[in-house]
C-alpha cells in the first residue's frame, strides 16, 4: 500500500454494488499536527460542555457535545485540502476534492470499547461520500471506519498498517435518509464486536480481532471521486461506554 506522507492514506478501490464504482483509491486522510498542538494546549483548560444538552444522556456517557458552542478538544482546522469548523450549533467537516478525506478526533478520549451516537447531515457537494466514525484509531494506519453514504449505503472497515479491508459493504440500505436529509448514527466497537445502526435500526454487525488496544474516537468525511467535494455536519454527539 502506498503513502504519500506519513499522514495520508491510501484507500484500496472498492466495487459498489448495482455495477457503481466506489473509488476510495484516490482517497487519503489528512491530519494537522500544529492545530492539534494547539487543541492539546486548550483542553488544558477544560473542555467546554454544552450549556443545555440537546438529547437525554446514558448514565454511561464519557462526552457529549451540542456543538453550540464545540467542545475545544475538537480539532479544527482549515487548509486547501480540507476543513474542521463550527457552524451555527453544528460541526462541519469539509472535503474540498484535493484527494483528501478529513477526520477530526477528540483529543484526550482513548477507549478500547465505545458506543458513539451523533446526528449527520449532507450539507453540500457529491452524494458519493462517507460519513462516520472511527473508533480504536492508533493512527492514520490502524483504525475501524463505520460509515453511510448520502446516496444509501453503508461500510465497516479495517486499516491495518495502512492495508485497508472492508469488513462489511459498501451495501445499499432503504433506512438511510438519501440526500440531505438527517440521519442519526450509532457506531458501536465493543470487544471483537463491531455494530452500525441508522435511525434506530440495526444495519450490521461483524466481528474483528486485529484490533483490541484503546484508541481515538473520531468524526470522517469523505467525498469519494476526486474533483468532488462534500460538506456535511454532525450534531448531538454522544460517547458512552457500551
Amino acid at each position: 500500500m502506498n503513502t504519500r506522507s506519513s499522514h495520508s492514506i491510501k484507500y484500496p478501490h472498492l466495487p459498489r454494488p448495482h455495477g457503481r464504482t466506489l473509488d476510495l483509491g484516490a482517497r487519503h486522510i489528512v491530519w494537522v499536527w500544529l492545530t492539534l498542538v494547539l487543541v492539546l494546549v486548550a483542553s488544558a483548560c477544560g473542555p467546554a460542555t454544552p450549556s443545555s444538552p440537546p438529547m437525554a444522556l446514558p448514565i454511561s456517557y464519557i462526552a457529549a457535545d451540542d456543538f453550540a458552542p464545540p467542545d475545544p478538544r475538537w480539532a479544527r482546522f482549515d487548509t486547501e485540502a480540507s476543513a474542521v469548523y463550527a457552524l451555527a450549533g453544528e460541526l462541519y467537516l469539509e472535503d474540498r476534492g484535493q484527494g483528501t478525506s478529513v477526520y477530526t478526533p477528540l483529543i484526550g478520549e482513548k477507549h478500547v470499547d465505545i458506543d458513539v451516537t451523533v446526528d449527520v447531515r449532507h450539507v453540500q457537494g457529491s452524494v458519493n461520500n462517507w460519513i462516520g466514525v472511527l473508533c480504536r484509531q492508533q493512527d492514520e494506519q490502524n483504525y475501524y471506519l463505520l460509515a453511510i453514504s448520502a446516496d444509501g449505503y453503508y461500510l465497516i472497515l479495517e486499516a491495518v498498517d495502512g492495508e485497508t479491508t472492508p469488513l462489511v459493504g459498501p451495501e445499499y440500505s432503504e433506512e438511510i435518509r438519501s440526500g440531505k436529509a438527517e440521519n442519526h448514527l450509532r457506531a458501536l466497537c465493543k470487544g471483537t464486536s463491531l455494530s452500525l445502526w441508522v435511525n434506530g435500526e440495526l444495519l450490521t454487525v461483524t466481528s474483528d480481532r486485529t484490533l483490541q488496544e484503546a484508541g481515538n474516537v473520531a468524526l470522517f468525511a469523505d467525498a469519494v471521486e476526486r474533483g468532488e467535494i462534500v460538506v456535511v455536519a454532525f450534531d448531538n454527539f454522544v460517547l458512552a461506554e457500551p
